[in-house]
């Protein structure tokens, strides 16, 4: 076994273990503050309930909220009474289907429900470790590739903030948000480009039907919660190779336009999967599309005079107004003993900056640019992936506005991750006596 491929399965293990220990209910209480990230697990455990009293396709196969006749209630009553239902098997009395995302975990959670004899309480834990494991492995594989790529120190630093970071743990083991699915495209990408790279030999069909398939997994078991982050997230691994690899400006807009239209279809086909769930549940195909074009409306575009309280304000608030909040967020607290250092995301943009600068002060970038491939691709994929959160907040501002305790999610996606791995890098680096 070679030296990188030990570094690979050390890394891998070691995630996993770390990770799943924390991912399966936050072993080492990192978590500090609250954000709105568990409540969204309401709704699964409601379609489970569904499945269980009135079939697995049951509207559609749709998530949704048992007995909630006010319409989409929050808080701990209306919570807690989802869980009541599925684990005493009460009537339900109303279903509100939630027309956003395809829920395909509920279909999936509930042919498990089905086929086996368990008690709710127990299938219930089975799901959300199982979802935990499945994102330790994503995250950990994610720790392995750059401990390889990067350096042992980049790979701990993104190991360590993936134990240690509230926007990773809640996520991680939540079946509503499934984090793995996030990640998927991303890791598949790396993985693919990286064979490719190896063998000199870019199979495209077999690439961009990765990255059909995984976009349309992570639509359906995730639903379209921050898409355009998840769809950017996936053009980083092409970002890197081009410039690692030196593809040239036109194979790079040959690659581009391709990729471009291949994420506009798996879009398309998730989008037409859940119409089709909606008119299963509403009996009516014009439903469906004018569902997705009101929330579209409501959430981006609308027109603020056509509505009320909390959606207007929304749609009249400045992109401005709302990426200041999104830097101010909490990205971590570490505890100290005496007191919790908040740590917000402009103070990591600020750090990630403050390397930036010293690795291209030592090196001089420019003449020697070709001896540098591999830092230099990584600095540009790191800021070229701010673009991924940011294309949230500004194209979906309006729904940004409103839950900002949810969405401080997409800067993880992959920003934050290969900040620390640049950090890890040039670190490393610095101790590295300069060739020319």
């Amino acid at each position: 076994m070679n030296k990188n491929r030990r570094i690979f399965v050390f890394f891998l293990l070691s995630g996993i273990l770390l990770l799943f220990r924390q991912y399966n209910g936050d072993h080492w209480a990192f978590i500090k503050f609250i954000s709105g990230l568990p409540g969204a697990e309401r709704v699964v455990v409601a379609r489970l309930a569904k499945s269980q009293q009135d079939g697995l396709f049951s509207s559609g196969g749709l998530l949704g909220l048992v007995d909630s006749q006010e319409g989409w209630k929050f808080g701990s009553e209306i919570a807690n009474h989802q869980y009541e239902i599925y684990q005493t098997g009460q009537a339900i009395q109303s279903y509100l289907v939630y027309k956003s995302h395809p829920g395909f975990q509920g279909v999936i959670f509930g042919l498990f429900d089905i086929l086996t004899n368990f008690p709710p309480t127990v299938n219930l834990k089975i799901f959300g470790t199982s979802v935990a494991f499945v994102s330790s492995i994503v995250i950990a594989l994610i720790a392995a590739v750059i401990a390889v790529e990067f350096g042992w120190l980049a790979g701990t630093l993104v190991l360590l903030f993936a134990v240690i970071s509230e926007w990773m743990i809640i996520p991680a083991g939540n079946l509503y948000w499934n984090l793995w699915a996030f990640y998927l495209p991303f890791v598949y990408g790396i993985f693919m480009l990286a064979n490719a790279s190896k063998r000199k030999n870019f199979l495209a069909w077999k690439i961009y039907f990765a990255v059909f398939s995984t976009i349309l997994i992570k639509i359906l078991f995730t639903g379209f919660e921050i898409i355009t982050t998840a769809l950017v997230m996936s053009t980083v691994p092409f970002v890197y190779f081009a410039t690692r690899d030196k593809w040239g400006w036109k194979l790079l807009a040959k690659r581009s336009v391709i990729l471009g239209s291949v994420l506009a279809l798996a879009t398309i086909a998730g989008l037409g999967i859940l119409i089709l769930q909606i008119t299963a549940s509403e009996g009516s195909l014009s439903s469906g599309v004018e569902y997705g074009t009101d929330t579209f409306n409501r959430r981006a575009a609308g027109n603020p005079d056509d509505y009320k309280g909390i959606y207007a304000e929304s749609l009249r608030s400045s992109h401005l107004v709302v990426i200041k909040k999104y830097l101010n967020s909490y990205a971590m607290v570490i505890s100290t003993g005496e007191k919790d250092i908040s740590v917000a995301y402009w103070h990591l943009i600020v750090i990630f900056g403050l390397f930036t600068a010293l690795y291209l002060f030592k090196h001089r970038i420019g003449l020697h640019i070709n001896n540098h491939r591999t830092g230099i691709a990584l600095l540009i994929s790191t800021w070229y992936s701010t673009a991924a959160p940011l294309s949230w907040y500004i194209i979906f501002k309006a729904t940004s506005y409103i839950h900002n305790n949810l969405f401080p999610l997409a800067w993880q996606m992959p920003f934050v991750l290969l900040g620390f791995a640049l950090c890890g890098y040039v670190i490393q680096d610095m101790f590295k006596k300069e060739t020319i």
